[in-house]
């Protein structure tokens, strides 16, 4: 198991049955009726496992963790299991892969829009290996050809491929030489060339369309005022 993943399950195993801990999953179970009868942090575990329990359990959580770290940190140990395995298998050529997936995570889980619908676990899991495999697209050298080629388009004509390919050109350059961030490039090549919608990337990060319109513009302008696109 990687580091960062026991660092984590020490760390629970301080918190978890405290004083402050049942103190906190008493004042959680007064607004969130899917917590009632839970003792402390592990109970809360421990209903996360009941496959009835799971989904209202987690709900209640995200929740609360936008303003509460406790929460936010119980539903990080819930869903801890499923984030080493998607190190394993989706980065199992990082060594670095758990603690970014994690940190990822922590970002989804801070930011999660309360009214998705859908399991709480899956949405969380399905938004951090994306984001994580757009990162080590942009950070990985050898994977920029896949990022413009993946999903393969039936529609896109022999033109489109070499626009793509000069607009992913020039975002790796600017990416490499500091002029636009990762995650803004990734922004710039999943509408730009893999055709995906500002909707989608608002639902996946918990904002706006607007939002996400104005960050790739920005980013834009950026690349603009750079002569690095037209």
């Amino acid at each position: 198991m990687a580091r960062i993943a026991q660092d984590l399950d020490q760390e629970w195993d301080r918190i978890a049955t405290g004083p402050a801990a049942r103190r906190a999953v008493i004042r959680w179970a007064n607004t969130h009726e899917a917590l009632a009868g839970l003792v402390d942090l592990d109970d809360v575990l421990a209903a996360r496992r009941d496959a009835d329990r799971a989904n209202p359990v987690l709900r209640a959580l995200v929740t609360m963790a936008a303003d509460d770290d406790l929460a936010a940190r119980t539903l990080l140990q819930a869903l801890l299991p499923g984030l080493v395995h998607l190190g394993r298998t989706t980065g199992n050529d990082d060594h670095n892969a758990i603690e970014e997936l994690v940190s990822i995570a922590w970002e989804r889980i801070r930011t999660y829009p309360v009214d998705r619908e859908g399991r709480v676990a899956g949405n969380v899991l399905l938004d951090v290996k994306k984001r994580y495999r757009a990162h080590r697209r942009i950070e990985a050298p050898g994977e920029w050809a896949e990022m413009v080629s993946d999903p393969p388009s039936p529609t896109r004509t022999p033109e489109d491929e070499v626009i793509a390919r000069s607009v992913f050109e020039q975002l790796r350059v600017a990416e490499v030489e500091g002029h636009v961030m990762p995650r803004a490039a990734s922004m710039i090549v999943r509408t730009r060339v893999h055709g995906e919608t500002l909707v989608e990337l608002a639902r996946e990060q918990g904002t706006t369309p607007a939002a996400i319109g104005q960050r790739r513009w920005r980013a834009e302008r950026r690349l603009r005022e750079l002569r690095l696109v037209g």
